[in-house]
């Protein structure tokens, strides 16, 4: 039975190296771990990779990287539970510390199966376990029968003759709570993070004729399946037209130790682009200007300048692709967790004094351009009308239709439209401090017609109540004025949503 966790025999510690014991995993979201356990998959040659969710009821209780790759056998998976292992790595290979594994499994769960079958040899199975008091964690021994059973269960579609499982038990992003309402809540947005990540850092693969690569749930009782949903790739660089007619452009870098350790191509986006590629996970694109490194087509840096300069909310149409090459090390430092980078000064310094090759645009000049082109697209349009700027909450169509009607006043943030479980007899509520438009869960079904997990549902009715409420995000603190007027909406509201869900009475 797949829900059962098989005993280990012949437990040990697992070997680690001293100097990375405080620095692995400390970073590792659920959606980052799992994506570097795609990226083992990937350096195995998998042509299928499955995510998945396990289930008890509505509970979650465990997360499974299922993949048809070349799998390992006992050396190789005794090879794999060592920090900092010594394999040799392909050119083409994700991997680059040897803890990936490790560090991404044992940051997330306490307890990690590994279950692997490589061509020509007898399947075979790790348990790692984590322990509570921060020493260094055991590696035990499955039976070849419990390390083929959880590959034989392992349903993904197609033949496991070789391949891996690597089974998350006890993990602790878990939602602890019995209502079902917020544990399929949160399952959505977890499976949306998870697509979402991993669509952003392997889009080039996932663009070049790669892998199959889909998230899906399966009961572990009645071992019922959830759909599969496939992972799309979400493109930074993806428009259809530059924002700019002489750009992207190549960079010219140079170093005073004539290495090449970077290549780097300036791009200006079109603006007020609603595309996912540009608005990363619905957030503004202002978010993620910057520089987007790339080792070995994997993204590690999601925009940010590196320390080179602050953000600017100007330069928000100014992305660089800065891909690293075989000579990058002795300038960039990557994180274990493959989720940021460091330049050394000396390319930190040629980046500032970079020019575009074909035109000796300074890099300077290219950021002036793309704020240019920003202040441009802006002043074409006449906006008469002022409010604070929906974020969150609403969809593409609805967000371009405020972005086209209005102006957005640039003293106050944005204001995010979330559902929330609040108390019944509010509708809703103003959070200031965290700027967000919090609709009651409870009345949810009521609202929008329909059971929902859609994050952007119920559009019209967003809409009217961001445009009632917006004015009081203008400003750090509600006023007495403020909350008579909010008690006296909540009061009208919440009587419209009583008399909504009672029908009438014939005469």
């Amino acid at each position: 039975m797949i829900s059962a966790i098989p005993a280990a025999t012949g437990t040990r510690p697992v070997e680690l190296d001293p100097k990375l014991v405080n620095s692995i995993g400390l970073h590792h979201s659920l959606a980052t771990a799992i994506a570097d356990l795609v990226d083992n998959s990937l350096d195995a040659s998998a042509g299928t990779i499955r995510i998945r969710i396990l289930l008890e009821g509505t509970a979650p209780v465990g997360v499974q990287v299922i993949d048809d790759g070349q799998g390992m056998d006992s050396i190789a998976v005794d090879r794999a539970m060592t920090y900092a292992g010594t394999r040799a790595y392909r050119q083409s290979d994700l991997g680059h510390f040897g803890v990936g594994l490790k560090a991404a499994s044992l940051s997330q769960a306490d307890t990690v199966l590994i279950c692997s079958r490589a061509w020509g040899s007898a399947p075979v199975g790790r348990k790692l376990t984590r322990s509570p008091s921060g020493a260094q964690p055991t590696v035990g021994d499955l039976t070849n029968e419990d390390a083929a059973a959880r590959l034989d269960d392992a349903d993904i579609g197609v033949p496991l003759d070789t391949g891996t499982v690597v089974e998350w038990r006890d993990v602790r992003a878990f939602p602890s709570t019995s209502d079902d309402d917020e544990r399929a809540r949160w399952l959505e947005q977890a499976i949306r993070e998870v697509r979402s990540h991993i669509g952003l850092v392997l889009h080039r693969v996932l663009s070049d004729g790669g892998p199959d690569v889909a998230v899906d749930t399966l009961g572990v009782a009645d071992r019922t399946p959830g759909s599969a949903r496939a992972v799309f790739p979400i493109h930074p660089f993806g428009y259809v037209r530059s924002g700019d007619p002489d750009f992207p452009q190549e960079l010219v870098i140079r170093l005073p130790d004539r290495t090449e350790p970077v290549e780097a191509t300036a791009h200006v986006w079109p603006p007020r682009s609603q595309d996912p590629g540009f608005k990363i996970g619905g957030e503004p694109g202002v978010d993620y200007q910057g520089f987007f490194v790339y080792r070995r087509d994997r993204l590690l840096q999601i925009g940010g300048w590196c320390g080179l300069w602050p953000a600017r909310p100007g330069w928000e149409l100014a992305r660089i692709a800065v891909d690293l090459t075989d000579t990058a090390a002795a300038h960039v430092t990557i994180n274990p967790e493959k989720s940021g980078i460091e330049f050394s000064a000396d390319l930190r310094r040629a980046l500032e004094t970079a020019v575009c090759r074909a035109s000796g645009t300074s890099i300077r000049e290219y950021l002036d351009r793309a704020a240019s082109e920003e202040r441009r697209s802006r002043a074409r349009v006449r906006r008469p009308v002022t409010l604070v700027e929906p974020r969150i909450g609403l969809p593409a169509a609805v967000l371009d239709a405020f972005h086209d009607a209005v102006m957005y006043n640039p003293d106050y943030p944005p204001v995010d439209v979330r559902w929330r479980l609040l108390p019944d007899a509010q509708v809703f509520r103003i959070d200031l401090e965290h700027r967000t438009l919090e609709l009651n869960l409870r009345h949810r079904t009521a609202l929008v017609g329909t059971r929902s997990l859609d994050p952007n549902d119920a559009p019209v009715l967003k809409s009217l109540m961001f445009l009632l409420m917006q004015t009081y995000f203008a400003g750090s603190h509600l006023g007495d004025r403020d909350k008579r007027e909010i008690a006296a909406w909540q009061t009208i509201l919440l009587a419209a949503l009583r008399a909504q869900s009672v029908p009438e009475e014939k005469s």
